[in-house]
């Protein structure tokens, strides 16, 4: 497994609507919320006939600890009506540093501290608000080699 990751790229972002199932919980509930969360996101846009604009997303408020503020997303063209757990979220317009991490979500914490290293080396203030797009979906069989995840934080 490499931790070589290539350098951020920092760019302006547009605005872009969520449909998301946003919670508070410990770290090793990650996992748990996503499987909870992403059939209600999928069932509700369904109901709504809402399709997807993008891969699924999750967005961290602020900095993880023992706890962790994330919304499980799904990116949407317009804002969607809440639906029960499922709500409405907007990432905002604005500049973001970005990383495309490719291999095992194994890499993500370390790929996280590289993105957030070269933020302070570039002498820029990361703003709270991170997430990360699944852009490969993984499978049962598949070789976690050929995932591909944006990393993204918005910096000031």
């Amino acid at each position: 497994m490499t931790t070589d990751f290539p350098t951020p790229e920092l760019a302006e972002r547009p605005e872009q609507h969520l449909a998301v199932v946003r919670e508070t919980l410990p770290m090793d509930g990650i996992r748990d919320h996503y499987d909870r969360a992403f059939p209600l996101i999928f069932n509700s846009l369904g109901k709504a006939g809402v399709s997807p604009s993008g891969p699924a997303m999750a967005v961290t408020h602020g900095m993880p600890a023992e706890t962790i503020d994330l919304s499980a997303a799904v990116p949407v063209t317009d804002p969607i009506s809440a639906d029960g757990d499922v709500t409405p979220e907007v990432l905002p317009a604005g500049r973001a540093v970005t990383l495309l991490v490719r291999g095992s979500y194994d890499l993500i914490v370390a790929a996280y501290g590289h993105l957030f290293d070269w933020v302070n080396e570039q002498g820029l203030t990361p703003t709270g608000l991170a997430w990360e797009q699944y852009l490969t979906e993984p499978t049962p069989d598949g070789d976690p080699a050929d995932n591909e995840t944006l990393l993204g934080a918005y910096v000031e």
